[in-house]
């Protein structure tokens, strides 16, 4: 029997992404186009709504009834000046009023339709659980992890999950998108190591930087910081006011005149963008862009950044912005994740990079804006397996078993075996020692609460006296639970195996 599938679907401002995790294995699910992220828009019509890529690219002539940037207005606690910048910024009409929810006045046909932000989030996470469809059809439930950003309360959470499940998912958890793409890099598998990582993601219309504890294989957001009006839109604005004057210089037709002109060619100017971030040179052509005249210009990646030059320290400000607020030097930061569809930039890549002399930006097979997703998959797949679920999905906190004090393993004269305080139970260690001198064919263990140090010991767990062949190599695998210590130790040249349990205080 197949495995139970398992996906991570992170839902943005203005795109989505849907990973799954199946049969030892996580990718991202292409969508019906075959593309692996879809624009996180939807338009209403008299008989029909369409959500994606078409709904974005019929943006100049179905603005008004077409609906983007959707996120933001589900959180619960929207700032008044993001909301304000929300109204007058977006396609269709937003109706905020005392009497009703926060909705959408929208004009399908000769009639306004009113719309709940709740209804749109559930219609988006229809698409994508349509698109789940085709890549598990024999599953009955589709489990899935979500993404949510930090700024998210209790309310907002619920909210966003219960649209979620009404679009058809069962929602496993919830996790906050700094967590889920530490995860799709690889962090935390080392439940020994303490880490501090700095998570940078620049969206479509806003960014946010995280710095994230990693210890003993738990994730915890020492600080946050939210920027509504800083994202790749700013970027994207930039590239169009471009191309808008070099099509007013060869024609002298101005296409500013015209919003759906300007529409038409922001759609494009995106499309460059992105082009730009993995080629030399990109293509804009836009049929009939002003007054029944086509445009068609070419524009290089050097151009490109010279155009977006000046605007580049807007980008690295967040990072200053959170360091200062954690006492925290760039000389402290070893590691560093960029994530966001804006992050494919390779010069502001260089320029992040170019702030931390000890740091490194870590890199996945995975696209910037996937991979959130790829993470929540992975997550969804522990879950899955466990059998687990979050029953409240009011928070992205997960209660987590962890130990109270170290627990040291010490063989002989060989270096000791330290698993730390606060590292999450379950853990299985493996660990190849070698024993050059032996006396008597016999070793022995000790495993005790405390540093190794006798000063130190806390509490004593356990004592062998094993009886072995001789010195060699010996591989000792220790299996750690809330209640319980087993050790196994192989000797390498004859594979003989011994193992013990032995019953450890109770964890935190």
């Amino acid at each position: 029997m197949a495995a139970t599938a398992s996906f991570g679907l992170y839902l943005g401002n203005t795109s989505a992404c849907l990973a799954i995790y199946k049969d030892e294995n996580v990718d991202v699910v292409a969508n019906h186009a075959g593309d692996r992220v879809t624009p996180a828009a939807i338009s209403f019509h008299e008989s029909e709504q369409i959500a994606g890529l078409p709904a974005k690219a019929g943006i100049f002539r179905n603005g008004p009834n077409t609906v983007l940037n959707n996120k933001r207005l589900m959180n619960k606690k929207i700032d008044s000046d993001e909301l304000e910048d929300a109204i007058k910024t977006s396609t269709s009409k937003i109706i905020d009023d005392d009497k009703n929810a926060l909705h959408y006045a929208l004009k399908v046909g000769e009639k306004t339709k009113k719309v709940t932000v709740d209804s749109v989030s559930t219609l988006l996470f229809g698409a994508m659980y349509d698109i789940s469809i085709s890549a598990a059809h024999d599953d009955d439930e589709h489990n899935v992890v979500l993404c949510v950003p930090n700024r998210f309360n209790s309310e907002s959470i619920k909210g966003w999950s219960s649209t979620a499940e009404k679009a058809g998912f069962k929602v496993l958890q919830v996790i906050g998108e700094p967590i889920a793409t530490c995860i799709a890099h690889g962090l935390g598998q080392d439940k020994t190591k303490n880490e501090l990582v700095l998570v940078y993601r620049v969206g479509g219309v806003s960014s946010d930087i995280s710095l994230v504890n990693i210890s003993g294989g738990a994730f915890t957001i020492e600080s946050s910081k939210y920027y509504p009006q800083l994202g790749g839109q700013k970027l994207t604005n930039l590239m169009t006011i471009y191309l808008a004057e070099e099509f007013r210089n060869k024609y002298k037709i101005d296409p500013n005149e015209s919003k759906r002109s300007i529409s038409k060619l922001k759609f494009d100017a995106e499309k460059c963008k992105h082009v730009l971030s993995t080629m030399s040179t990109a293509h804009c052509f836009v049929e009939s862009l002003c007054e029944g005249v086509d445009f068609s210009h070419n524009i290089t990646r050097a151009r490109f950044e010279n155009i977006i030059g000046p605007h580049i320290p807007d980008y690295l400000k967040p990072i200053d912005d959170i360091l200062n607020a954690s006492n925290k030097k760039h000389i402290d930061i070893k590691k560093i994740i960029l994530c966001g569809g804006t992050m494919k930039l390779p010069k502001l890549q260089e320029k992040i990079g170019s702030l931390f002399p000890n740091g490194i930006i870590l890199t996945s097979k995975w696209s910037h804006d996937e991979t959130m997703a790829v993470g929540a998959a992975i997550q969804s797949s522990q879950l899955t397996s466990r059998g687990i679920k979050d029953c409240e999905l009011n928070s992205t906190t997960v209660e987590l078993h962890s130990l109270a004090k170290t627990i040291t393993v010490k063989i002989d004269n060989a270096q000791s075996i330290v698993i730390p305080a606060n590292t999450v139970v379950p853990i299985k260690i493996q660990t190849i020692i070698e024993l050059p001198n032996i006396k008597n064919d016999k070793i022995e263990i000790k495993i005790f609460e405390g540093e190794d140090n006798d000063n130190k010991i806390m509490q004593k767990i356990g004592l062998i006296s094993l009886k072995i062949n001789g010195p060699g190599k010996f591989k000792v695998d220790t299996d750690l639970t809330e209640s319980n210590f087993i050790i196994h130790i192989t000797e390498s040249s004859t594979g003989k195996k011994s193992s013990f349990r032995f019953a450890i205080h109770d964890s935190s």
